[in-house]
């Protein structure tokens, strides 16, 4: 309902889309402009939304869609931790992909160079091999190759559409969304069924694409290419991000350039992008396995002490909202941690 209500435009909501919305609440009470648009307000009082609602869960279906809301147990718990956080799922294909990690958003130019291409087949083929999930957003150029690596090696990936299911864009990738969904992945879009995207779905989609997964890779971007709008999107929602340095002289390597002058990981090799990543191999298993991060750490440190109350282990840890909740979900889901009645964890390990 509260989806229908913001409206799935060009431009999220901020009113709406806060990583604690409570949508009873909301429901209830309506926010007033200027938190939100006259026209949200209005949709949200609609005495229909309820129907409308039932209305369009019922379209996904018969659609062989699967629609998500943040209360489902295979919603992506990373995405309700950015500032502009989802209110509904539309996905097809096999839901669970999700939330398994390691995960990779791989994005770059759509008409990518020879160098360009290279480094997108060499450096998407060496996560995909190692299990790594790519996140990508089905578009021509290195999206493309992402999601191809990712089939090739037999390793789950992730199309963030920017339209609706049933709209596939570029067309000609049409055939490429059925042999993802065919190979155990999935297709994600915030938009409903007969939804086409416009220009300003394409920049909402990347922030999906950069808060879904635990870092980012650009592969060629110029400075005004979507690519950089993840990136950005990313910072804001503690994804690391990764950079391709490139040609000086090359257009497409522009963007790499200022992220890496900002700050991003530069990547030398696919080992060395691998060794950021926290992927390491393990000897007894001959497999590669996620390390815990330096937000983890601190957590699974203090939990040693003993079970404490979220708000208590997030002072002593000294993180800021985003950075925490998404270590303390990761260790939870990898079974290091567990909750305990009256908000309390506890470290498994200890």
């Amino acid at each position: 309902m509260l989806a229908i209500a913001e409206g799935f435009g060009e431009s999220p909501i901020p009113g709406l889309l806060r990583p604690d919305v409570d949508p009873e609440a909301l429901l209830l009470s309506p926010p007033q402009p200027p938190v939100v648009p006259p026209r949200v307000t209005q949709r949200l009082r609609q005495k229909d939304l309820q129907a409308q609602a039932r209305a369009m869960r019922q379209e996904a279906v018969s659609l062989g869609l699967q629609l998500l809301t943040p209360t489902d147990k295979d919603w992506p718990h990373r995405l309700s931790q950015q500032p502009l956080a989802p209110l509904v799922l539309f996905v097809k294909g096999d839901a669970k992909v999700l939330q398994c990690e390691p995960a990779c958003a791989a994005v770059g130019s759509r008409t990518p160079t020879p160098y360009g291409i290279d480094a997108a087949k060499n450096l998407c083929a060496a996560m995909a091999r190692s299990g790594t999930i790519l996140w990508s957003g089905l578009a021509r150029g290195i999206d493309g190759i992402a999601h191809t690596a990712c089939l090739t090696a037999n390793t789950p990936t992730v199309a963030v559409l920017a339209g609706s299911m049933d709209c596939i864009y570029p067309p000609e990738h049409e055939d490429l969304a059925k042999r993802i969904v065919a190979h155990g992945g999935c297709l994600i879009s915030e938009l409903p069924p007969r939804r086409r995207a416009r220009r300003g779905h394409f920049v909402r989609r990347n922030r999906l694409l950069a808060a879904g997964p635990q870092a980012v890779l650009v592969i060629e971007g110029s400075l005004a290419s979507g690519a950089l709008h993840t990136a950005r999107f990313a910072t804001d929602c503690s994804t690391e991000v990764f950079a391709v340095p490139g040609p000086w002289q090359s257009e497409r390597s522009q963007g790499c350039h200022r992220l890496i002058a900002e700050g991003a990981g530069i990547v030398e090799s696919p080992e060395s992008l691998l060794q950021s990543l926290g992927l390491v191999m393990n000897n007894a298993k001959t497999s590669l396995h996620l390390e815990t991060s330096a937000q983890q750490q601190a957590i699974l440190a203090h939990l040693s002490r003993g079970p404490r109350p979220t708000d208590l282990l997030q002072r002593e840890c000294a993180l800021e909202d985003a950075a925490f909740l998404r270590a303390l979900f990761g260790l939870e889901q990898n079974g290091w941690i567990e909750r305990l009645p009256g908000d309390l964890w506890r470290n498994v390990t200890a």
